[in-house]
Order: structure tokens, then sequence, then C-alpha cells
């Protein structure tokens, strides 16, 4: 798509959401052009984001096989008005990780808003129902975080602002990690008693 390869090669910030939009619309009736934009742009940012996290290249570039298939698979469940197309790819991402990890390593897993956070922000199935802007999350999280104590605030701050795996947390602590499952529990349910209160 010109407007997609321009945006991509003449601004550091990447095509615009409205452009994805259009883009994902194309995508919706068939358009190969239009995915191979898709995957020609996020492809790289893939690959990184799954290597943080798996910590194998090979493995990596499976997950950002799937996911992109996934983005060509699922491409009616995108909805634009709902969730910006790189939220959206990389939401498809992280479950697959998530999944790939319980698979192959049996570990606990890493999870994020999906897991804590209240059901009407984030739905069990974040591919077909679609999670709500992060950048949403983190405002929340920052406008409410002096009202949490210290050592909940240490563990919600490191998890959601830092984005660090539960167990680093529990590292950085040294505490274990039942303790940051603990802490980010009564966090959470602190954030949104407040949140509660100040929408009465």
């Amino acid at each position: 798509m010109e407007t997609i390869t321009k945006a991509t090669s003449s601004s550091s910030s990447g095509p615009t959401k409205a452009q994805w939009a259009e883009c994902m619309a194309k995508v919706q009736q068939g358009d190969k052009q239009a995915f191979a934009d898709i995957f020609r742009y996020f492809t790289p940012r893939l690959k990184q984001f799954a290597y943080k996290h798996m910590g194998n290249e090979q493995v990596a570039m499976e997950l950002v096989q799937e996911t992109l298939a996934a983005v060509w698979q699922k491409s009616h469940l995108f909805d634009s008005s709902k969730s910006a197309l790189s939220t959206w790819i990389y939401t498809i991402a992280r479950n697959l990780c998530f999944d790939m990890l319980r698979k192959q390593r049996g570990k606990q897993l890493h999870v994020y808003s999906e897991d804590i956070w209240p059901d009407d922000y984030c739905p069990p199935d974040l591919v077909d129902h679609y999670s709500p802007e992060r950048s949403m999350l983190r405002e929340q999280i920052v406008r409410y975080l002096d009202t949490l104590p210290i050592k909940q605030k240490e563990v919600i701050k490191a998890i959601y602002l830092d984005e660090l795996p539960h167990q680093e947390v529990a590292d950085k602590f040294d505490i274990p990690l039942g303790t940051v499952k603990s802490r980010l529990r009564l966090a959470v349910e602190k954030l949104k008693d407040s949140i509660r209160a100040d929408q009465v």
C-alpha cells in the first residue's frame, strides 16, 4: 500500500492508527499486498518482542510467523474503533507467547493485565474481545499509584509500568513469587476501589 510504504519510510514513528486501520480494512477484503505491508513492518518488531520473552531466536521467529498468520486468518475480528492495530497484534503475540511457554517449559506464566485486571477492562479472550489500549491502564495506574502502600506500589509499578515478569520482580525485591502475586492482587483490589470511588 502506497500510504503505508511512504509513512514507514518517511516517519520514524511509522504509519498512523488511521493508516493502519485503512490497511487492515483491505486485508479483511483479502488484499495480500496490504498484508505484506503489515508483515514487513511488524516482523522485526515482533521478533524483538518475542525474543525478549522466549530467549530463543528460532522459537521467537516461530512465534512471529504464528502471530502474523493469525492476523491474516483472524483479520475479520479486528475493529479499529476498539483497538489500535499494534495493540491487537501484540495481544495476539502475547497470548501465543504464554501458550508456548506453558506447553514447552511448563513454567509459571508471567501474565499481565488479562490475569489480574477487572474482566470489564480485559476480557479473557483478548483476540476476540479486544483489550483496551494499554496506555489507558497505565494512566489509571499512575493516577492512583500513590493510594497504595509502599510495598504494593513497588510491585504494581514494576509489573505494569516497567513490564517486568513476575519472577524478575520477586528477584528484584528479594521476596517469594507468591508474595509478588499476593501484593499484586491486593494492589489491584485497592486500585479498583479507588477508581470506583471516583466514578460515583
